[in-house]
């Protein structure tokens, strides 16, 4: 996939968290394409399909876990930025994310404008 595609992937669980999000990126500029994933098996199945330029993964998922997933795509697509949200941040978490490749880590319900900000800055570098 060419970079100026500039597509971003929202993998979370919560309809309203993701619309949230959604609503954020409309802020943004560059980006051509916004997808949603509610789960990790179907966000592994659109990475795989559409192999988006950023990801924006929420770390807690019904059936994978966040780390899981960030660890798959890191395996196989290391050049897919991936930004990680999470109501619950612990520090180990946080380490955790950052050792297997997230360039970002943040509060979903307090720091959801610093997640976009640094995503505003990824775009305008692809």
């Amino acid at each position: 996939m060419s970079n100026k595609n500039k597509h971003i992937l929202i993998v979370d669980s919560s309809i309203i968290s993701a619309n949230r999000i959604f609503n954020a990126l409309s802020e943004v500029t560059n980006i051509l394409k916004v997808d949603y994933a509610a789960n990790g098996n179907e966000a592994l199945q659109k990475i795989n399909d559409s192999q988006p330029n950023a990801i924006m993964l929420d770390i807690q998922l019904p059936d994978i876990s966040g780390s899981d997933i960030l660890r798959k795509i890191k395996l196989f697509y290391p050049g897919v930025a991936v930004i990680v949200l999470t109501d619950y941040p612990t520090s180990f978490s946080l380490k955790l994310c950052k050792e297997l490749g997230a360039i970002g880590y943040y509060n979903k319900s307090m720091e959801l404008n610093m997640a976009i900000e640094q995503l505003q800055q990824l775009t305008n570098k692809f």
